[in-house]
């Protein structure tokens, strides 16, 4: 029977901010998405704890990370896959990227002097100054760029 008032729906249990979380999306090469994933970048580390400079600095660094990826691996073609996968555990914060691109020069890789002159190539080093943990592999036919960052003890928002 009904008593009249209306119910209200129960929310579900909210986890642990340790437990791991994760999820993935694939985007077109289409530098306008890349609002919309520093957007979600900046969200999923404050959702984990970093602060606001640090959610900013995420953001940043994985934005460098696409943008070199569009510009790179795939010449600035705007209709190609790239596989972006998140991943929280505990205090840190993985992002796995995944393109069919053409692999990079480790020659160049962080390669460009950082002085004034330099116009470009200055992404690479952003990218290592901000994340802990830089690593590329290529497989027989992808690109696989892991960008880890730990959330420093006493740094979280509170």
């Amino acid at each position: 029977m009904s008593s009249g008032k209306p119910s209200t729906p129960e929310l579900p249990v909210t986890p642990e901010a340790s437990e791991p979380l994760g999820f993935q999306m694939r985007i077109s090469s289409d530098p306008r998405l890349l609002a919309v994933v520093r957007h979600t970048v900046s969200e999923f580390a404050a959702i984990r704890g970093f602060a606001d400079d640090q959610c900013q600095s995420i953001a940043l660094a994985v934005d460098e990370a696409l943008s070199n990826i569009i510009r790179h691996a795939y010449h600035n073609r705007f209709d190609q896959e790239i596989e972006i996968r998140f991943r929280a555990d505990g205090d840190s914060l993985e992002f796995t990227f995944v393109d069919r691109g053409e692999p990079i020069d480790r020659s160049k890789f962080c390669a460009q002097p950082l002085d004034g002159a330099a116009l470009g190539g200055r992404g690479t080093h952003l990218i290592r100054q901000i994340m802990d943990e830089v690593c590329y592999e290529r497989t027989s036919e992808e690109n696989r760029l892991r960008l880890k960052k730990r959330l420093a003890a006493g740094t979280s928002k509170g």
